[in-house]
């Protein structure tokens, strides 16, 4: 079982030295400052997903017909990238594993523009509705597509629907377990 800390909204793991593994920091352990305090710190996230893929829909569309239903994701992904650029924002774009799997080179533009590629799991299935095993399955599945494809580390995960809840709160060791340095799910 592992101690978390939550820092600027986020649950923060610290690596273990000599394993591939992360664990949480430990309490009393000291946060990385913040930007000064005259600059204010700006985030911006992006979940990409398609219409398809919603909890909401998800007792009227399965999984199985996603890949039939046309798909809005890359073209919307596209718009952001070039509205970001052109006001030169970087951001953290969570991905889910079905859609990169389906749309690789959308997930190389997204790494190839500069911004964090985290993880948003594989088939945004809630979380508390999940076992621990299909969920650290579909974890580390889609874990090694994004690093797959953009060779670099995934370090970030947000839960489909934030649905780390009470009930859930083992995924987060399981998170620790595969490598991940934070979560953004609560």
């Amino acid at each position: 079982t592992f101690v978390f800390n939550i820092y600027q909204g986020l649950i923060v793991f610290k690596p273990a030295v000599g394993e591939n593994r992360c664990k949480p920091y430990r309490e009393g352990t000291p946060m990385p400052d913040r930007m000064p305090s005259d600059q204010p710190l700006h985030a911006m996230s992006i979940d990409v997903e398609d219409y398809f893929h919603v909890a909401a829909l998800s007792g009227v569309i399965k999984p199985e017909q996603w890949p039939t239903l046309p798909s809005r994701v890359e073209q919307n992904t596209r718009k952001l990238l070039d509205l970001f650029e052109r006001h030169q924002v970087k951001a953290t774009f969570f991905v889910l594993g079905w859609v990169a799997e389906h749309y690789p080179e959308l997930v190389r533009e997204i790494d190839r523009a500069g911004h964090e590629i985290a993880s948003h799991g594989y088939s945004h299935q809630l979380i508390y509705r999940q076992s621990p095993e299909t969920f650290l399955q579909e974890t580390r599945r889609s874990k090694a597509l994004l690093e797959d494809l953009t060779g670099k580390a995934v370090q970030g995960y947000r839960a489909a629907s934030y649905s780390i809840t009470k009930d859930s709160l083992w995924a987060l060791d399981i998170l620790a377990e595969c490598g991940f340095r934070w979560d953004s799910s609560i």
